[in-house]
């Protein structure tokens, strides 16, 4: 099995796990390689939702919720443009691990987003979260993100194109509901190196 073979099985595993375990092991026995082989195969995503963020939240002193930080790709780049206030939610402890030797966050928490999660409401100013999002997510994740972000924050996220219709669905019941104010979505690259594209939609409470 070559490179591009090995990351298209673990990607293509992520994608359709629905067993929280085989996702936990998924993600240790990746740690280890996870930034070198996203690099390699052009993992843009990353950098396309911190420049979106980048327009919307001008306040470096915002405290921003990387939810489903991983090792840390996000965490890095919004630490460049000077966000100083990051913390960092994850499934995986391993993952969390990498994470916190960036010291780019001040809080790592292990959270599963496939259900509600114990945050107070209203916490973030901001909240991203970038290839996170798959069909175990589909019933909690939007509402609860938008649950701990504060009242006129945002929430962006990447959504790959074969979620982007339950996606949309969930986001027209909370535009209906006035639990949103706004919705904006983008079209960009997603991972370069395998000619993939995603939605970039980003929410304000």
């Amino acid at each position: 099995m070559d490179e591009e073979q090995r990351l298209n099985a673990i990607v293509n595993r992520l994608v359709g796990a629905t067993d929280p375990e085989e996702v936990k092991r998924t993600y240790r026995d990746w740690a280890n390689t996870y930034d070198n082989d996203l690099q390699s195969f052009g993992y843009v995503a990353p950098a396309v939702g911190v420049r979106l963020l980048s327009l919307i939240v001008v306040d470096k002193s915002a405290l921003i919720l990387d939810a489903g930080c991983g090792t840390g790709l996000v965490g890095a780049l919004l630490n460049k443009l000077g966000y100083g206030q990051l913390h960092g939610f994850d499934f995986s402890s391993t993952m969390l691990d990498k994470a916190s030797l960036t010291g780019h966050y001040s809080d790592l928490q292990i959270k599963d987003f496939s259900g509600p999660i114990a945050t107070e409401s209203n916490t973030y100013d901001a909240v991203i979260s970038i290839g996170v999002y798959t069909k175990r997510f589909d019933q909690y994740f939007i509402a609860e993100m938008i649950r701990i972000t504060r009242p006129s924050g945002h929430f962006i996220f990447s959504c790959r194109e074969m979620y982007f219709k339950e996606v949309m669905d969930s986001v027209s019941l909370l535009l209906k509901s006035k639990t949103v104010t706004r919705v904006a979505v983008e079209h960009d690259d997603y991972m370069t190196g395998q000619d993939a594209s995603a939605y970039y939609v980003c929410i304000k409470k």
